[in-house]
Parts: structure tokens; C-alpha cells; sequence
């Protein structure tokens, strides 16, 4: 099972960035890191060896995210740190279609983080996360 990985900051930079250089209707995704569930679990425990026990999928859970469904990715723009899915009506367009950013979903199944990369994404937020170890 797979998740992006997307800070509070990062979701209030994409509303930011979308109110100042969205297209009329336009729908901007952030581009943001994945991992596997099982990763981040190790990555939080450091070196401790802690079971970790595996409850299965919950009636309607998916195993990855799809930020970018393959019918929208024909209509995705690079606009930096985000993609920008343009608005299905072409009335909406103020631009001609441009070279599509994707050619195919954009989903948590590819290009995943180690554990190591998760460690340092969460380093920051240490502090909290010992708090838990010890709960």
C-alpha cells in the first residue's frame, strides 16, 4: 500500500500557487513524494524492532493514490511544483492545448521513497514522532 506524502505547508502552497497562476479551470496538483505505508512505519521506529502487524485493506481502501486519473493526464501542464490539469471544456481554455506533462496517471505506485529518504523527509518532525514511541 502506497501514499503521497504531502505536508500541511505544502497543501497551503498549492491553494497559494493555484489562486495566483491558475488558468480558469484549472485543477493544480502538487507534485509530491510516495512510500509505502510499511516503509514510513519502519522509518518512524529508527532501529527499534517493533511487530508490525498486517490487518489487510478495508472495505473500500485503495492500495495506491491517484492524484492524475488517465483521462486527465492528456490535459496536464508542468506550472513548476504542480501540475495543472486543464478545464475539460475547451470554452475554458484561454491558451492553445499544450504538450501534455503526463502520459499516464500520476500515482503513489511509482517512484517511491526508501527508508532513508522517509527518515530524512520526517527529521523535522522528531520531536513528535519520539513522543509516540514512548506513548
Amino acid at each position: 500500500m502506497t501514499r503521497f506524502l504531502l505536508s500541511l505547508d505544502k497543501a497551503v502552497d498549492t491553494v497559494f500557487a493555484a489562486f495566483s497562476s491558475a488558468r480558469p479551470g484549472e485543477t493544480f496538483v502538487p507534485k509530491v513524494p510516495s512510500a509505502k505505508i510499511v516503509d514510513v512505519a519502519k522509518a518512524m521506529m529508527g532501529d527499534r524492532e517493533l511487530p508490525i502487524n498486517f490487518t489487510g485493506i478495508r472495505p473500500g481502501e485503495k492500495i495506491h493514490e491517484i492524484m492524475v486519473s488517465e483521462e486527465e493526464c492528456f490535459r496536464t501542464r508542468n506550472a513548476g511544483d504542480y501540475y495543472a490539469i486543464q478545464a475539460m471544456l475547451p470554452e475554458l481554455r484561454s491558451v492553445p492545448d499544450e504538450e501534455p506533462a503526463l502520459t499516464g496517471e500520476y500515482s503513489s505506485s511509482e517512484a517511491n521513497l526508501s527508508i532513508g529518504e522517509i527518515g530524512e523527509l520526517l527529521a523535522p518532525s522528531l520531536a513528535d514522532i519520539e513522543r509516540f514511541k514512548t506513548a
